[in-house]
């Protein structure tokens, strides 16, 4: 689980955008 979190993270830092970023941060906490 630790291994996905990383890879989600570092995947939506290297490739998304902020918008990207955002969504993920934000359905991380909620």
């Amino acid at each position: 689980m630790a291994d996905e979190r990383i890879d989600l993270r570092s995947d939506t830092v290297t490739r998304p955008t902020q918008a990207m970023r955002q969504a993920m941060f934000e359905a991380e906490v909620g």
